[in-house]
Protein backbone atom coordinates (compact mmCIF):
# COMPACT_ATOMS: atom_id res chain seq x y z
CA UNK A 1 0.00 0.00 0.00
CA UNK A 2 1.06 3.53 -1.10
CA UNK A 3 1.34 6.60 0.71
CA UNK A 4 -0.88 8.15 -1.10
CA UNK A 5 -3.40 5.52 -0.45
CA UNK A 6 -4.11 6.37 3.09
CA UNK A 7 -4.70 9.06 5.26
CA UNK A 8 -1.56 11.42 7.13
CA UNK A 9 -2.87 11.64 10.03
CA UNK A 10 -4.29 9.01 13.05
CA UNK A 11 -8.11 9.16 13.10
CA UNK A 12 -8.67 8.82 16.58
CA UNK A 13 -5.82 11.72 18.36
CA UNK A 14 -5.05 13.42 14.72
CA UNK A 15 -1.30 12.51 15.10
CA UNK A 16 1.02 12.21 12.09
CA UNK A 17 1.54 8.70 10.94
CA UNK A 18 5.00 7.57 10.72
CA UNK A 19 6.08 6.08 7.63
CA UNK A 20 6.78 2.20 8.96
CA UNK A 21 4.68 2.29 11.57
CA UNK A 22 0.76 3.13 11.24
CA UNK A 23 -2.38 0.86 12.68
CA UNK A 24 -5.29 -0.02 10.51
CA UNK A 25 -8.71 -0.98 11.12
CA UNK A 26 -12.52 -0.49 10.36
CA UNK A 27 -11.48 1.55 7.52
CA UNK A 28 -9.27 4.15 8.93
CA UNK A 29 -5.54 4.91 10.14
CA UNK A 30 -4.57 5.09 14.19
CA UNK A 31 -0.99 5.92 15.04
CA UNK A 32 -1.12 2.93 17.84
CA UNK A 33 -3.52 0.10 18.71
CA UNK A 34 -3.49 2.23 21.92
CA UNK A 35 -5.70 4.91 19.63
CA UNK A 36 -8.05 2.25 17.84
CA UNK A 37 -9.02 0.79 20.95
CA UNK A 38 -10.00 4.25 22.16
CA UNK A 39 -11.90 4.82 19.13
CA UNK A 40 -13.68 2.10 19.73
CA UNK A 41 -14.77 2.21 23.14
CA UNK A 42 -15.78 5.97 22.39
CA UNK A 43 -17.79 4.58 19.32
CA UNK A 44 -19.28 2.10 21.92
CA UNK A 45 -20.33 4.45 24.30
CA UNK A 46 -22.44 6.87 21.84
CA UNK A 47 -23.90 3.98 20.59
CA UNK A 48 -25.18 2.80 23.98
CA UNK A 49 -26.81 6.04 24.65
CA UNK A 50 -29.41 6.19 22.30
CA UNK A 51 -30.24 2.54 22.92
CA UNK A 52 -31.24 3.70 26.55
CA UNK A 53 -32.97 7.05 25.39
CA UNK A 54 -34.90 4.18 23.24
CA UNK A 55 -35.88 1.93 26.00
CA UNK A 56 -37.36 5.22 28.36
CA UNK A 57 -39.45 6.53 25.34
CA UNK A 58 -41.27 3.74 25.10
CA UNK A 59 -41.83 3.27 28.88
CA UNK A 60 -43.23 6.64 29.07
CA UNK A 61 -45.24 6.63 25.78
CA UNK A 62 -46.60 3.41 27.97
CA UNK A 63 -47.58 5.17 31.28
CA UNK A 64 -49.09 8.23 29.57
CA UNK A 65 -51.88 6.21 27.71
CA UNK A 66 -52.81 3.71 31.09
CA UNK A 67 -52.86 7.04 33.23
CA UNK A 68 -55.72 8.27 30.93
Amino acid sequence: MGVGNRAATCASCGKRLNRKQWYYRNGKFFCKKRCWVTEHEKAQQEAGKPEAAKKEAPAASTEAPAAS
